[in-house]
């Protein structure tokens, strides 16, 4: 190969994208024509690669947390884990709004996907939001906006692919996202605020006895404790899910891989024998619905690694090192480029191909520069999150759009305060490093 048939697969790629094709097809169609054009390997041996790489053990994780995510869903594990939010922040401005984003991030923090972040808690949130008095665009893109925590709060799928395509370790990359994860998080809670209180939506009143009275603090902090404690008790063995898997990983007891293989277990367990709120044949339904999303995700995942493998044996890698060299010395010019072409390459890409084919391209550049890869992981993981978000790509855009039933047109005025919050706290987290690194 030489470096127009490089160009003209990136050309192509980004061809069948615009033209609606599948991305997992749009990627296993340059490779085809690549193989076919310079015989450089065997249809034979891409086969093999492809089985080989869907069945690395670290590759394994992702079917598993998707799957418990279904289960937690189902089986009332997530509708109680918003309950305690709700215990949680029952009172102040915009409260409704404020335990979205805090169930979005209990939820993300099971099931490290966004999507499914987005989809579990919009449709639960987003009618009572609409009931409260919210506008619909601005419900959706609250739940969109706290569905991108779910890749950066551990476990994440993000931080797996990340460190499956990097040989970076997993655990680490999930000890690195705990504190970007919940200050993006806090960060949300404050523009939600701050929105609600300017459009006058959900404002804070003294809550009164039925006289009309104030009611006295201790009488308040007592009621208030009374709820969470009800909470609490009710939802104990939903927040107890990511205290086994984090805790059991943290602790060596066992991989991320087998971590995920224990929610799945967790999950079917307290679904059906703890809150009796699924049914074997239910199920049954979500283990069909998983296999799905599965069949699709592997495939995606084995035509991305292939492209990315392509794309190596070309140096393709070193030829962006040599670039970025040439253009600055200097790490701070280069995380910027990087920063700006990630958020763009999130407009049109999924999470899922975008780490596996540019992760290890852009390695041995961020190498060059002294770079921790653990702290890069954490930028591009964020990055990619925010792509979740933004035109013409932004399947969570897609996903809140379906559930409140408006066209996704009307979320992008409250899409822009949101994106230029989520730029600034990127630029923090990417010449902060201490921020990723302070617990590895």
């Amino acid at each position: 190969m030489n470096g127009t048939l490089v160009a003209l697969a990136f050309v192509l790629l980004f061809v069948l994208l615009f033209m609606g094709v599948p991305i997992g097809t749009s990627l296993g169609i340059p490779v085809a024509i690549l193989v076919a054009a310079t015989q450089i390997t065997s249809f034979e041996y891409i086969a093999q690669f492809l089985y080989t790489k869907i069945a690395d053990f670290t590759m394994l994780s992702l079917p598993f947390f998707l799957l418990a995510g279904d289960i937690m869903d189902g089986g009332g594990l997530s509708k109680r884990m918003v309950a305690v939010a709700n215990s949680l922040i029952g009172n102040v401005t915009g409260a409704l709004g404020a335990v979205t984003v805090i169930a979005c991030m209990f939820f993300g923090a099971l099931t490290g996907s966004g999507m499914a972040t987005t989809s579990a808690i919009g449709g639960m949130m987003i009618p009572e939001m609409k009931r409260k008095g919210y506008d619909s665009s601005y419900a959706a893109t609250l739940v969109c906006f706290g569905g991108i925590v779910g890749p950066i709060i551990p476990p994440s799928l993000s931080f797996v692919l990340y460190g499956a395509s990097t040989k970076t370790s997993v655990p680490d990359l999930f000890k690195a996202g705990i504190i970007p994860g919940v200050m993006i998080g806090l960060v949300f809670l404050m523009v939600n605020i701050i929105i609600c209180k300017r459009t006058g939506t959900e404002v804070h009143k003294p809550e009164l006895g039925p006289g009309g009275e104030r009611i006295p603090m201790i009488q308040f902090w007592k009621e208030r404790l009374h709820r969470v404690g009800k909470a609490t008790k009710d939802g104990f063995w939903a927040l107890l899910s990511p205290f086994i898997i984090l805790g059991g990983i943290y602790s060596g007891f066992f991989t991320p891989t087998e971590a995920a293989a224990v929610s799945v277990v967790y999950s079917i367990i307290v679904s059906l024998f703890v809150y009796h709120d699924m049914t074997w044949k239910d199920l049954y339904k979500t283990f069909v619905s998983a296999a799905v999303l599965n069949g699709v995700t592997s495939f995606l995942l084995g035509t991305s690694t292939v492209f990315s493998t392509f794309m190596t044996f070309e140096q393709v890698p070193q030829m962006i090192t040599n670039f970025m060299a040439n253009l600055s010395d200097s790490p701070v010019v280069l995380l910027l480029v990087i920063n700006v072409f990630l958020l763009i390459v999130g407009c049109f890409l999924d999470t899922v191909p975008a780490i596996i084919i540019i992760a290890p391209m852009l390695l041995p550049t961020i190498q060059a520069f002294n770079i921790n890869p653990i702290h890069f992981g954490v930028v591009m993981s964020v990055n990619l999150a925010v792509g979740l978000c933004t035109p013409p790509y932004g399947c969570n855009l897609f996903v809140g759009a379906a559930v409140a039933k408006i066209k996704m047109e009307s979320m992008l005025k409250w899409v822009v305060p949101f994106f230029l919050v989520s730029c600034v706290l990127l630029l923090i987290l990417s010449f902060v490093p201490a921020l990723s690194l302070a617990f590895v």
